[in-house]
């Protein structure tokens, strides 16, 4: 798992590695702008004049001992500093110095005047521009002579390498306050920041290249709560089938879900939990759905429950003797909110007290009351959209999508459960505030009836014993895998009924990653 830092974070680890520890700073940002080079020299291999924007702080620092190594590297380096050189300190200084006496020409912005600029991208010409300005502490939107240059710069169509953070973001969020930057790539430093890895933020942050500069690994994990999965950790994770096990080793999953006219959510979800290795698959359905599913999954058994007039389920009647030979149960998938499956919820959080994934209506049915799940004996898995988490938290879907971190860690830590806030860069939180980013995945997941696929792997997973939060970051990676290896083969939406087979190639491929 790679650790993912705010602000405080990376700046306590960068103290207690130069003032406990005994590093000096000053190698740190060596360490920086070799990695800066590296990026450049791999990543922009025909950059021949190169245009380093660096702002007062260590960020510009960076850019000033970056442009050193270009320099000695062969290529065309002109520096442009905004601000004060006078006002550099510490080791930002001493690099300014350093370029100085390495002749490398630059030019000073201490006004609002950017002829200079424009004149470097236009006449010069730059081929490429470094981004070194502010890094990751700016809290508020750009304004002024930094919103003016981004404007500047974003005109030119010049590729971008951001050092550390795109100019205008903020380390520690999520969100676009306002003017930024984009880049082609971001250079970072020991540890990835909260905006590389969730939207929108990190979607103008280009490809993300994590560099070691010297910071010890416990310096970035103590204290940290949200976490980048890999695929080697997953691969530890995955259930294990030995020789000698049979059906009843791996589980019965118990899928009570559908309506009429919404079988097919049923079906998915337990083609599913067949592929990633449920041993026994059961559908509970409303007695009309039961032709619909039967013949959907050939593996799964089917339960005809009774039925409302809509063709919903009309109560929990019916499923007591189940429950007593399942390992584990998902709900909610197409089955309405109506009385009837009300009632059915009601009577399976009372009744049963075993590993539980909640989906879709299962959550709308719970809205504003999370805490409904407190206390249960295995914590419940939550699977909601950003929609499906707002009317959970009796919140505006507005601020759901703004800050989805912090609102999978408030429903978490209401509802005692793991909670898989699904989109682009899922969530996966848990009640004591540690978090999770998924970073599988991509648009062609974009289809109707995903989420049902989700919903059958993490309950085909929670059906052989995986533990609920191991569950939940297997099944987000595999499903989110089995979404990219369908866009290789779809030119838009990935089909939801093909990735239950999909899945097993990414199985496959976690697999292999485990052997090398």
């Amino acid at each position: 798992m790679l650790p993912i830092l705010d602000n405080d974070g990376i700046r306590e680890a960068d103290r207690h590695t130069i003032e406990d520890l005994g590093v000096p700073g000053i190698v740190l940002m060596e360490n920086a702008a070799t990695g800066v080079v590296d990026a450049i020299r791999d990543g922009f291999p025909d950059a021949r004049q190169v245009l380093i924007l660096c702002g007062p702080g260590n960020n510009g620092g960076d850019g000033f001992a970056a442009a050193r190594h270009l320099a000695n590297g062969g290529l065309d380096v002109q520096l442009c500093l905004l601000g004060d050189p006078e006002g550099l300190t510490g080791d930002a200084a001493t690099n300014f110095r350093l370029a100085e006496a390495f002749d490398i020409p630059t030019a000073v912005i201490d006004g609002d005047d950017l002829s200079t600029v424009e004149a470097l991208i236009d006449d010069w010409p730059a081929d490429l521009v470094v981004d070194a300005l502010l890094g990751t502490g700016i809290d508020r939107p750009l304004a002024g002579r930094y919103a003016a240059l981004v404007e500047l710069v974003e005109s030119s169509g010049l590729p971008v390498v951001a050092v550390d953070v795109p100019t205008g973001l903020n380390g520690s969020s999520s969100e676009i306050p306002g003017p930024v930057l984009p880049a082609d790539a971001t250079v970072t430093f020991a540890a990835l920041k909260t905006c590389h890895v969730l939207p929108p933020a990190c979607t103008v942050c280009g490809e993300v290249v994590l560099v070691d500069i010297g910071i010890p690994p416990a310096a970035l994990e103590t204290g940290c709560s949200l976490w980048l999965t890999e695929a080697e950790d997953i691969a530890l994770m995955l259930p294990q089938r030995m020789p000698d096990a049979h059906k009843g080793t791996f589980g019965h999953l118990l899928i009570a879900a559908g309506a009429s006219g919404r079988g097919g959510a049923v079906a998915m979800a337990a083609n599913s939990a067949v592929v990633v290795g449920s041993g026994l698959v059961t559908m509970a359905v409303p007695e009309p759905v039961v032709p619909v599913v039967d013949g959907a999954c050939l593996e799964a058994m089917t339960l005809g429950l009774a039925a409302d007039d809509s063709g919903s389920f009309a109560g929990f009647d019916g499923l007591d003797d189940l429950l007593e030979r399942v390992t584990a149960v998902a709900v909610g998938p197409g089955m309405g909110t109506g009385r009837g499956a009300s009632e059915m919820l009601a009577g399976l959080l009372h009744t049963w007290n075993g590993p539980l994934l909640l989906d879709a209506d299962a959550v709308n049915l719970l809205a504003g009351d999370p805490e409904k799940l407190a206390g249960r004996g295995v914590p419940p898995v939550l699977t909601p959209h950003p929609g499906e988490l707002a009317r959970l938290l009796g919140s505006a879907n507005a601020d759901v999508v703004a800050d989805r971190l912090e609102a999978a860690r408030e429903a978490a830590r209401r509802s005692g459960a793991v909670v898989v806030a699904k989109g682009y860069g899922t969530v996966i939180a848990e009640p004591n505030g540690q978090a999770w980013v998924n970073p599988t995945g991509d648009v062609g997941l974009a289809s109707g009836g995903s989420g049902d696929v989700l919903t059958g792997t993490i309950g085909g997973l929670l059906a052989q014993g995986l533990e609920p939060l191991r569950a939940a970051l297997v099944g987000c990676w595999l499903h989110g895998r089995a979404g990219e290896i369908g866009g290789e083969i779809y030119p838009a939406a990935v089909p939801a009924g093909e990735l239950p087979d999909l899945l097993a190639d990414a199985w496959r491929e976690l697999e292999e990653s485990d052997e090398d």
